[in-house]
């Protein structure tokens, strides 16, 4: 299974969340929070399988997304010193 992340910076940590899942973890770097955020989703899913309610995972809501993005923000516009946080994907071992 595929799924996607947004990492963003959160004070000193950085923050993960999975958009599929709505799930979300942090490290204190890019690559703990990556790698925490696959455990916790694989983990999930692992739950979800054994309890036989897979069917009822569902996305992050558009509230929760819109909030993660522009919680802390200002002014949300580009500009010269626009800084914006790239899309990860990873692979997840789920039997759903």
């Amino acid at each position: 299974m595929q799924l996607t992340g947004i990492i963003k910076k959160d004070g000193d940590y950085y923050v993960a969340l999975c958009l599929e899942l709505n799930i979300s973890s942090q490290g204190e770097n890019i690559e703990e929070s990556k790698r925490m955020l696959q455990e916790a989703c694989e983990e999930y899913l692992s739950y979800m399988d054994e309890k036989s309610v897979g069917d009822e995972i569902r996305p992050v809501p558009v509230e929760i997304l819109r909030e993660f993005l522009i919680e802390d923000v200002e002014y949300v516009r580009p500009s010269d010193d626009w800084v914006y946080s790239e899309n990860i994907t990873f692979e997840v071992e789920a039997l759903l």
